[in-house]
């Protein structure tokens, strides 16, 4: 909304008319003293909700490294479960093999 001259000069020729010229001066004060408690409510407001957004972020940030964590430790997890296997298969292997050495050595 953009105001030009002319339509100051109109705005306040009306209010020169309807308030006067002595209150002129103290509604002006009034009303300056109304935006500038409205601005500070409004840089209030913005910075309470930055702050809220800034908590939002920290804390999406939190479960995102918790879920590196979980995952980290599911691959961990695995390799452990590899590791067994491959452990467990390579000692069967070598039992079937000494059964098999020793049924040979028997006959």
């Amino acid at each position: 909304m953009n105001i030009g001259p002319t339509e100051l000069i109109l705005i306040l020729g009306v209010a020169l008319i309807v308030f006067g010229p002595g209150k002129l001066p103290e509604l002006g004060n009034t009303l300056g003293k109304a935006i500038r408690e409205f601005k500070g409510a409004i840089n209030n407001i913005d910075e309470d909700i930055k702050k809220e957004v800034k908590d939002i972020k920290d804390e999406v940030n939190e479960v995102k490294e918790m879920v590196d964590v979980r995952s980290a430790i599911q691959d961990i997890q695995n390799d452990v479960k590899n590791a067994v296997k491959i452990d467990l298969d390579s000692t069967n292997n070598d039992k079937k093999e000494e059964q098999g050495n020793s049924a040979e050595e028997a006959k």
